[in-house]
């Protein structure tokens, strides 16, 4: 096996295991549990998720966790524009579905 990555996020790692594994990669994750364990063991050097695969299906793996996080980013920045409230002209997240401030729909 061969290590893709490695964040502090086990959140991030499991969603991107889940993706190259929709996309028939076979995936390994290591240290799920210690990040959470304080750097005692360690010598204090932070402990987190890794994500390993095979090596043979190294490169295409790289490929598609580029391709997860292009999309990532691309929904992040479509979902960041700002929208006004039609009803009580309050500006509003564009992830919201409802103005914040008086419950109207966007």
């Amino acid at each position: 096996m061969r290590k893709l990555l490695e964040s502090d996020s086990l959140i991030q790692v499991n969603l991107i295991a889940s993706y190259l594994q929709s996309n028939g990669i076979t995936v390994k994750t290591l240290n799920e549990h210690q990040s959470s364990i304080r750097s005692v063991i360690s010598f204090n050097k932070p402990i987190h998720p890794e994500l390993w695969v095979h090596p043979e299906q190294f490169e295409a793996a790289a490929k598609l966790v580029g391709r997860f996080q292009y999309e990532q980013e691309s929904n992040y920045s479509q979902s960041e524009a700002e929208w006004r409230c039609k009803n009580c002209k309050e500006s509003n997240p564009g992830n919201f579905m409802s103005c914040w401030a008086c419950g109207s729909h966007n």
